[in-house]
Parts: structure tokens; C-alpha cells; sequence
């Protein structure tokens, strides 16, 4: 393998870790850490807890459809992003195209929010450790105790960005008992027994004991990726480097008070423009379909890419231009955590804040990456912060009561500015000849979002079987743009505001029909706060209305074999304002995104989670689902067809999902294993529209992991690879790129859409 410096520095730091724990002591392995204020999923012979009802709960009592992978789950999917969640869960979609998923969580049930605007909210909120990430969301995951995927509206007790569902993540907590260290690696090479981009993934931890009622618990990683783009023109892939880090404080003065104080920092930085458009279908000879004082022939996009050794095709890696475009982000926070059990009660405070910045190339300089063609789209570099401060006092009543409660009140205060970002757009059709077609200096946008919500929610017990669920938010938000527009000389300055209220609700009936056996339905409604869309001049800013889903689920929850925990759910949720963005390409050949209201949305399904152990040695979580999520009846899309009733975009009718290990000894102290994972997915669409061209078919992504690991799981080693067959699932498909319509198709690739094959090392001490 021909790895970079910095990486093999990485590689060699790793191997002489996990070579120095075999000198280390013999003492087993820590057990899975608990998460703040909760325990963690439980060990194989107990049942899993979760806090999907913001207090530690059986999930086979919690009357909400939920998927939860544990710790062990995670690493053996390999999820080490953000984005790696896409194959936890049958009902989680998440894209990883730049500027999508607001706020980072994606989609649930096919409902989500895809927007480049800077005032919006996410549908799917990402909860870490309690504390709202709103639109400063973590990238990489790591040390993780487990994730849960809580399905339809939960703004009741999770507030106003969850009115698709919530991703709820835990983090180990930090252990007073004992000292442990780990550190855990996945190594791999771009054209090293078939992979087709490089990644070189390393984790460390170390657990301190400070006193016997508290202790630090410190973990880091380094995600180092080449590609999975690579310009043609030097050979190279593009370097995706991610750098992240978090700190844990967990100190018990006494049997009552509990502290966690917690920070994070991250740095991404990425050359090429990161995972950015690559030419997929391209056209021949013509005319350029532009603006201009005179034809300009079009010698053709596919003739001008061969010039420069880029081949327009499905899962083309290469563009080529010598252009040097880099950027950085940087995310950070912290949080400190206070329980105090002050009965008959425990009161908590959470106090937290986050930020990020992002700075160089917004896009990727040249949109097209393409330096033969006689079209050129510039993005200018940006400057983009973002701080948020949250604020959340809550009081919970204890288990096992006739009326069991959680009530508190939540506050919320997020900054983002963005200074002029310019774009150019310009003919070269010969040697010499420059024709501006476009020039935008941009604007500087300042967004306040502010928000206050009192809420509640109780179960009664009313028999020992049965049990009615009540509860309510009221949530006050206030949204406001600040504008000075460069492009409007004559008015530059704009002002766009929006206030809004709303009263959130869940109610339902859960009944014990067996003891391992629960059923349960509910009917919620969400809300999820409005958008201030940020349009090119001379267009101004307008508000996107706040959206509203009504739901209704009933489920069945129950336990079979030695733990293996079965959700089987059916749902319906209608959506009244469903905030969408339609991106088409413009008369000048700018990707042009319309923020806007869609009225009548709905989705409606059924789907079936088993998660956990099966027997001794197998552990199996797996699910299917069936959305079908739709447009309105009469909807037009961004082709001028009808594509009422039919599937959103980016929203897979079908989706099955399976991650299973058997672990078999083989011998006093060994075992092997062999790993599988598999995600099948229904065709899905890109556009809204009727173009085949931009959707992507039906298909399988396949991979696995074989090893060998000592008995007590200190030490590991295992072959991986991930999407077997090299299936190009894009992230994003956009038609006429750069004209011509369906003639020209750019994609964006992320590390999903390629194999890769490689080494993991684990080692525990």
C-alpha cells in the first residue's frame, strides 16, 4: 500500500499501539460504558435501554417505533460518519451531497429536509449526549455507546427540529472503577486489492479514574480519505481529512448529584472541492444554448472532457482541471450536565453551545471541474459561522407510578452569518476570447433564529397492563434575516422576518398482551420552524412557511429468543406546508434551488426491526420497510409534468437492511467470526421530476468483515470490504449540468458508491 506520510505516521502510531497493549495487563476489558444519565444497550443476557423518552427505559416498553444499534453493531457496520448511518436503519435516508441535509440528520420515512438555505431547520433532529446539535451537527462518530433512530414527529419532548423523527446518540460515559485504554484502526488503499479509493481510519480512547466518584474519559480519531474523486489531470485523488476529538467529565459529589461536562472540536479540510460533481452522461457537438450576442459552436461536452482524460460515464471518479481549490471546517462545542435527585423528583439543567466555520472554496471554485470547456461557473470562496447556545431545565418523576412524568422548558439561540459569496459565469470559445455572462458580488447574510418551548408528557398507569400516554409543547420561534446585497445597488439592504407559535402533541394507549409482548398506538403532531430562502438578485428574500405533520402509529414490540427484540409498526402522517427545494439549471447555466411550500404531503407504511442477540454467538439486527412517500395529487415538477402521487425525491419506496456476526471458538482463548452487511434499496429519484435519467435503480450494497479476535474481545483483526460489487449509488444526480437537459447528467459520489477493501485492528487494554 502507498500511503501518504501523514497517513503512514498514523498507520505506524496505531500498529505500535496495539503491539504495546500485548505487554499490557492481562485484566479483561471494560464492559460497555454507560451514556449521560442513562445506561448504556445492555449486554447480550439483559435487555437494551434506551432514552427515547428523554429517561432510561426498556425499548420494549417505550411506545415509539424505534431501531437501536448498539456499540458493537456500529463498529462491525463500520460506521465511523454521519453519513455511515444509512445503513442502520431501513427507515433512515441520508444524503451526502455538500449542502444537504440541514442540520445533518437526513430523512425518515422518506421525510426530510434538502435545502441549501441558511435559515432552515432540519425535519430530523440529531440529538448527542441531550444536547441539540441543530445545524452544527458532529460528522464522525466514534466511541460511540449507541444510536437511536426514533421514527415520526417527537417534538412533544425533543422540540421543533424533529418533526420527521429524531437520531438520539449516546456517548461512553467515563468510568470511575478503573483505567482502560483502545485504540482501533481501519486501514485501506486506493487500488490495493480493489479498492477504489483510499481511507485510513484510527480511534483512541483512555478512561481515567480521578477519584472513586470521578473520571475523565478522552477519545480522538483521524479519518484520512483519498477520493473518491481524482482529477485526470495529475493522477492524484482528492484528500478528505477529518480530525476529531471529545472530552468527558463525569463527577458524583453525591448519591444524588450527578456532572457531565462535555466538550468536542472537529476540523475538516478537503482539496479537489471535496466529493463534488462528476460528468456522467455527456453531449455531443452543437450550439451553447446561452445568452450571448452571437451562436457559439459547442464542439460537444463529451469531446471536450476526452481531451483531458475524463470518459463521461456511470460511476466516473475523474475531472480534471488545474485549478487549486481547498476549504476547511471547523465544529466545536461543549455542555455541562446537572441531575440532581431531589425527590420525588430528579431535576436536570443542560446548558450548551456549538458553533462552527467554514472557510475556502464554498462549492469547488469551477462547479464543472472541467477546464476544456468553453463554459465556466465560479464559486467564490466563503466565510460561514454559525453559533448556537441551548438552555434546558427538566424535572422527571420516578418509574413504576401511577402517573410517571417529564416536563421542563427549553431555550434556543443560533447566529449564522455569511459573507458575499461571488459567482461567475463566462465563455472562453477560443484562445483568448473571455464573454462574461454572469457576475454576482454576493451578499452578506445575518440569520437569527431564536426559539422558547414549555412542554410535558405522562403515562398513566390505569391497570397493571395498561397504560395512556399524554403530552404537549407549546413552542414560540422567531426567525429574521438581516441582507445587504451587493447585486441591488439601488436597495440593497433587506429585512425579512417571521414569528410563530404552535402547540405540539402525542397521545396514545399501550397494553402489556404477554409479558415479552407490548402493543401500542399514538397520534402526533410536530412542527418544525419556518425558512427565510435566500434567492440570487434580483429576486428578495421570502419566508417558507413552518411545517406541521399529523401522525398516526400503532406497533407491536416484543422479545423472542434470548433477547432478540422485534418492532413491527404501521404509520400514516400527512404533512401540511412540507418544506422542499426544486433545483433546476438556469438559461445561464447557474444549478438555481427554489425554497418552497408543499401542501399534502404524506407518507404512509409499514415496517418490521429485529435488533440484538439471537442465540449465543449470533447477533442479527435487520428490517424492511415499505414508505411510499408522495407528492400531492396535481403536483407539477421542475420538468413541467405531473408527478402528483408519486415518490419523493431521494425517498426509497423499499428498503431492507441486515448487519449480522457469528463468532464460533477455535481454540483455548480464540474465536473467529465471520461479519455481513447488506442495505437493498428500491429505486430512487433525485429530481422532481419525470426524467428516468436522474433516478437510480434498484440495487444491493454488500460488504462484510472475516477475523479473528481473543476470547475476551481485547484484541482483533479482521479483512473487510464494503460494497462488494462496486455499485455506484450516487449521492446526487443533476440533469441539464451544464445544459442540453438530459444530454448532460453530473453526479456526486460519496464513499458509498464505491468498493473498498481493507485491514482492522482493534486492541483493548
Amino acid at each position: 500500500m502507498n500511503f501518504a506520510p501523514a497517513t503512514r505516521l498514523l498507520i505506524g502510531a496505531s500498529l505500535a499501539a496495539i503491539g504495546a497493549t500485548a505487554h499490557a495487563q492481562s485484566t479483561p476489558a471494560d464492559a460497555t460504558d454507560q451514556g449521560a444519565g442513562a445506561p448504556a444497550a445492555a449486554s447480550a443476557t439483559s435487555e437494551i435501554v434506551v432514552t427515547a423518552q428523554r429517561r432510561a427505559e426498556l425499548v420494549t416498553k417505550v411506545p415509539i417505533s424505534i431501531t437501536v444499534a448498539t456499540q458493537a453493531q456500529l463498529e462491525r457496520q463500520q460506521v465511523n460518519t454521519f453519513n455511515d448511518l444509512n445503513r442502520i436503519a431501513p427507515s433512515l435516508e441520508i444524503q451526502s451531497a455538500p449542502g444537504q441535509n440541514t442540520g445533518g440528520g437526513g430523512a425518515i420515512r422518506g421525510i426530510g429536509t434538502q435545502t441549501f438555505s441558511a435559515g432552515a431547520v432540519a425535519s430530523v433532529g440529531v440529538v448527542v449526549d441531550q444536547v441539540s446539535q441543530g445545524n452544527a451537527n458532529i460528522s464522525d462518530l466514534f466511541d460511540i455507546s449507541r444510536v437511536e433512530v426514533l421514527k415520526g414527529p417527537q417534538g412533544t419532548l425533543f422540540g421543533l427540529t424533529t418533526s420527521a423523527g429524531v437520531i438520539n446518540i449516546t456517548t461512553n460515559a467515563p468510568d470511575p472503577t478503573h483505567f482502560s485504554a483502545r485504540i482501533r484502526s481501519e486501514l485501506s488503499d486506493a487500488g490495493t486489492a480493489g479498492s477504489k479509493f483510499g481511507n485510513q481510519v484510527v480511534q483512541g480512547v483512555v478512561n481515567i479514574p480521578l477519584s472513586t466518584n470521578a473520571a475523565i474519559r478522552v477519545a480522538g480519531t483521524a479519518n484520512l480519505r483519498q477520493g473518491v474523486d481524482r482529477n485526470a489531470l495529475t493522477g492524484k485523488y482528492n484528500a478528505n481529512d477529518h480530525y476529531s476529538g471529545r472530552a468527558r467529565l463525569l463527577w458524583k459529589p453525591t448519591d444524588r448529584l450527578t456532572v457531565n461536562v462535555i466538550g468536542d472540536y472537529a476540523k475538516s479540510s478537503y482539496n479537489g472541492g471535496g466529493d463534488f460533481f462528476t460528468f456522467v452522461r455527456a453531449s455531443g457537438p452543437g450550439i451553447l444554448p446561452l445568452p450571448t450576442p452571437f451562436p457559439i459552436p459547442d464542439t460537444g461536452v463529451a469531446n471536450q472532457l476526452a481531451s483531458c482524460g475524463v470518459t463521461a460515464r456511470e460511476g466516473n471518479q475523474d475531472y480534471c482541471t488545474n485549478e487549486q481549490v481547498s476549504g476547511r471546517i471547523y465544529n466545536y462545542g461543549g455542555s455541562v450536565q446537572i441531575d440532581y435527585a431531589a425527590d420525588p423528583f430528579t431535576v436536570s439543567s443542560i446548558t450548551a453551545y456549538r458553533g462552527s466555520k467554514e472557510r475556502g472554496a464554498g462549492a469547488a471554485g469551477d462547479v464543472f471541474r472541467a477546464d476544456p470547456l468553453e463554459l465556466q461557473v465560479n464559486n467564490g470562496d466563503v466565510h460561514r459561522n454559525l453559533r448556537l447556545f441551548t438552555q434546558e431545565f427538566r424535572i422527571s418523576s420516578p418509574a413504576n407510578q401511577f402517573f410517571e412524568y417529564t416536563a421542563g422548558v427549553f431555550l434556543s439561540h443560533q447566529r449564522a452569518t455569511r459573507t458575499p459569496e461571488t459567482l461567475t459565469v463566462a465563455l472562453t470559445p477560443f484562445p483568448g476570447v473571455y464573454i462574461p455572462v454572469v457576475q454576482s458580488l454576493g451578499a452578506y447574510d445575518s440569520i437569527l433564529d431564536e426559539s422558547m418551548a414549555i412542554y410535558g408528557q405522562g403515562t398513566f398507569h390505569i391497570a397493571p397492563k395498561f397504560r395512556l400516554i399524554a403530552g404537549g409543547r407549546y413552542t414560540a420561534a422567531k426567525l429574521a434575516l438581516d441582507q445587504y446585497n451587493y447585486d441591488i445597488p439601488a436597495d440593497p439592504v433587506q429585512h425579512q422576518s417571521l414569528n410563530s407559535d404552535k402547540i405540539s402533541y402525542r397521545a396514545g394507549a399501550q397494553y402489556d398482551v404477554a409479558p415479552r409482548t407490548m402493543i401500542y398506538a399514538t397520534a402526533s403532531r410536530g412542527f418544525k420552524g419556518g425558512q427565510i430562502a435566500l434567492p440570487s438578485a434580483p429576486a428578495t428574500p421570502y419566508v417558507v412557511l413552518p411545517e406541521v405533520p399529523t401522525a398516526y402509529e400503532a406497533g407491536l414490540k416484543t422479545t423472542l429468543f434470548g433477547g432478540w427484540v422485534a418492532d413491527i409498526n404501521a404509520f400514516y402522517e400527512k404533512i401540511k406546508n412540507f418544506q422542499a427545494q426544486q433545483c433546476t439549471v438556469d438559461a445561464t447555466s447557474v444549478i438555481s434551488c427554489v425554497q418552497t411550500n408543499i401542501s399534502g404531503v404524506k407518507t404512509r407504511g409499514a415496517e418490521i426491526n429485529l435488533f440484538g442477540r439471537v442465540f449465543q454467538g449470533l447477533s442479527v439486527n435487520t428490517g424492511f420497510i415499505f414508505a411510499k412517500a408522495t407528492y400531492p395529487k396535481g403536483f407539477l415538477g421542475t420538468d413541467g409534468t405531473n408527478i402528483g402521487g408519486s415518490q419523493l425525491a431521494y425517498a426509497p419506496k423499499y428498503k431492507f437492511t441486515f448487519s449480522g456476526q457469528y463468532d464460533q471458538p477455535i481454540g483455548d482463548g480464540f474465536k473467529g467470526f465471520v461479519a455481513a452487511d447488506a442495505v437493498w434499496k428500491s429505486r430512487i429519484r433525485y429530481e422532481a421530476n419525470s426524467l428516468q435519467d436522474t433516478t437510480f435503480r434498484a440495487h444491493w450494497l454488500v460488504g462484510g468483515r472475516i477475523g479473528a479476535a481473543t476470547a475476551d474481545d481485547r484484541y482483533q483483526v479482521a479483512l473487510f470490504v464494503r460494497n462488494l460489487f462496486n455499485v455506484h449509488e450516487p449521492s446526487l444526480y443533476q440533469s441539464a449540468f451544464p445544459y442540453n437537459g438530459a444530454a448532460n447528467i453530473g453526479a456526486i459520489y460519496g464513499p458509498q458508491s464505491f468498493r473498498q477493501v481493507g485491514l482492522s485492528l482493534d486492541a483493548k487494554f
